[in-house]
């Protein structure tokens, strides 16, 4: 009997330590875990929570423990889900958005407990799909936004085309008349094309970070694009006001900064009175910039104009591909929708960040971080 009990004792030990490094290898695996985890028992008090899930739904993870789920979340939503975690056979599944200073989107799945004494209760997996669902609407935009805009030009063609081959070929005026339309639109298409090929181009260096630089002086790159843009700041008695010191350098890619910077200038000279002007300058940033996540050594290209500005609503998505601000006047002046998301990506592909400060009948300024590098 002695050496019975002592077996016993041995194998109760070690059930033990089984049990506890299992518990250890849990914690462990659910606080390494992205998801947020929260078990609940039949009377839906807490039983488990992860310190996701506790982020996630603004919990003290220990101080909730066995504390009823309606005591401690005050949505709804949730609580109705997990009642019918509980009583459900089968894994349920649904959305939430929890309301904050930024709302989230949340997946909930529940999948129903039942021990050996036949209490119930309920196992609920929460993933932040917020971002996942952003992402999921700017693609559909883009697609829905890409087929309009290469609809319109190829639809006045096709238009055109047919009236011509009706009969307005014969009179000279009308078919001078409507072939030049119809250039205009294919010149349209082939910019709206052009843009989406470079911007897939910038995309794909920007993921591979293979992009070619070279130490290039801030001033040249300047004298290329005032030799760009003056002719349109002349045709419009704009006044192009560039100020950059001539030591200033850093490793970039000129041609695609170029690009940048000229895509920013003729955005201000487009959408300025005749008579105001458009200032370029870079400097390089003696502290550090909180708004564009520079540190110390950035150097800053500003674009600022004297323009009609932008509404405040405007600004978060101002870098989205086609989206505009005035769609009726952006077409007008002959804009693809795709210029500033240009700018965007060649900037981030350089490991820079650009921001904006706009105000409506006063202007706009467009503020480029570069790394500087010496």
């Amino acid at each position: 009997m002695a050496d019975a009990i002592g077996v016993l004792r041995e194998q109760l030990v070690e059930r033990g330590l089984t049990i506890g490094r299992q518990g250890t290898q849990q914690e462990a695996v659910l606080g390494s875990m992205i998801e947020g985890v929260l078990a609940i028992d039949a009377r839906q008090r807490i039983v488990s929570i992860n310190r996701a899930a506790a982020d996630l739904l603004g919990l003290d993870p220990h101080a909730v423990i066995r504390r009823p789920l309606q005591e401690v979340v005050r949505n709804p939503d949730l609580r109705r889900f997990a009642l019918r975690a509980i009583d459900c056979r089968e894994p349920v599944e649904d959305d939430l958005v929890l309301r904050g200073l930024r709302d989230r989107t949340i997946r909930l799945q529940g999948t129903a407990l039942r021990d050996l004494s036949g209490d119930g209760g309920a196992m609920i997996v929460l993933n932040d799909v917020t971002t996942i669902h952003h992402f999921e609407k700017v693609r559909r935009d883009f697609v829905a936004n890409v087929s309009h805009e290469l609809k319109t030009p190829v639809a006045s063609i096709k238009g055109f085309v047919e009236t011509l081959l009706d009969g307005a070929a014969e009179d000279p005026a009308d078919n001078e008349r409507f072939l030049k339309i119809i250039a205009k639109q294919a010149d349209r298409l082939a910019s709206i094309i052009d843009d989406l090929l470079a911007l897939s181009r910038i995309e794909q260096s920007e993921g591979t970070g293979n992009l070619p630089l070279e130490m290039v002086r801030i001033a040249e790159v300047f004298t290329a694009v005032v030799a760009d843009c003056m002719p349109r700041a002349a045709d419009r008695s704009i006044e192009l006001d560039v100020a950059c010191d001539e030591s200033i350098q850093t490793a970039v890619n000129a041609p695609l900064l170029e690009q940048a910077v000229i895509n920013l200038v003729d955005n201000a000279i487009k959408y300025s009175d005749p008579g105001k002007s458009v200032w370029l300058s870079a400097s390089v940033a003696a502290t550090g910039t909180a708004e564009l996540a520079c540190e110390a050594g950035c150097v800053l290209i500003v674009v600022r104009d004297e323009g009609c500005g932008i509404e405040e609503e405007h600004l978060p998505r101002l870098f989205e591909r086609f989206y505009r601000v005035d769609k009726a006047r952006s077409r007008k002046l002959g804009g693809t929708g795709l210029g500033l998301s240009i700018v965007k990506h060649i900037v981030q592909a350089h490991g820079g960040t650009i921001a904006v400060q706009s105000q409506p009948g006063v202007g706009s300024t467009f503020t480029i971080a570069l790394p500087l590098e010496s």
